[in-house]
């Protein structure tokens, strides 16, 4: 004998559509976990690319493979000074700050960036004034130009959040074809990561990136062609 199969309730289906449309709970888990470590491999990645991590890139370049006189100092002692001053303490500072939870681990709030620049544009200062009394040109020209760029992202960034992962980038890069050779300029390249990886991370707009870029290549420019 023939029974007709029973219709399942058009309100089970929906709801059984429903869950398979969300997906389990444990992978949603998984999904939210991936994407947690993503975000912190890029923050990882841009922090890695900060500009007091590039200063320490350029302050090791200079000191070490500059054509321009390191006064009485050695290499080794240029290269210490000038990441001593130009990257770890401003590196420190950001890190005391975000331990005592008054900013977070990229400093992503504008408003809250302005007492670590000026912590900043402080060691520079002082470096600038070392590096003369040592008679240690380069690596004076070179924070000199850390403190005029300092000065004008710090300005500009009262009222808008111009980017110094860009200007950290793009100032080193121009220190670097001044000092060695303009056959240097595709390294400006490495521009296009950094401004892809800010995106990204909607740290920045595309006009807050190039505006880093351009006032670090204008500054920096500026001073290397008045003091070298």
């Amino acid at each position: 004998m023939h029974h007709p199969q029973q219709k399942q309730p058009q309100k089970e289906i929906g709801k059984h559509k429903a869950i398979a449309a969300k997906g389990s709970p444990s992978t949603s888990l998984l999904l939210s976990l991936k994407n947690i470590d993503k975000q912190r491999i890029l923050i990882g990645i841009s922090l890695l690319c900060s500009a007091p991590a590039t200063a320490a890139i350029l302050s090791i370049i200079m000191a070490l493979y500059s054509p321009i006189g390191l006064g009485i100092l050695n290499k080794l002692q240029a290269a210490a000074l000038g990441v001593l001053f130009l990257s770890i303490v401003p590196t420190v500072a950001a890190f005391v700050f975000y331990k005592k939870g008054i900013v977070d681990i990229e400093v992503s709030e504008r408003k809250k960036r302005t007492p670590i620049y000026f912590i900043s544009l402080g060691s520079q200062a002082l470096a600038t004034l070392v590096f003369n009394i040592l008679s240690t040109k380069i690596m004076f020209v070179l924070s000199a130009a850390y403190v005029a760029v300092t000065l004008f992202i710090l300005f500009i960034n009262m009222k808008w959040k111009i980017s110094a992962h860009a200007a950290g980038i793009a100032g080193p890069i121009t220190s670097l074809c001044i000092v060695f050779g303009w056959s240097l300029l595709p390294l400006y390249l490495l521009l296009i990561p950094i401004f892809m990886l800010r995106l990204i991370l909607k740290a920045h707009d595309i006009w807050q990136l190039i505006g880093g870029t351009a006032v670090s290549i204008i500054v920096t420019y500026f001073v290397y062609l008045t003091l070298l």
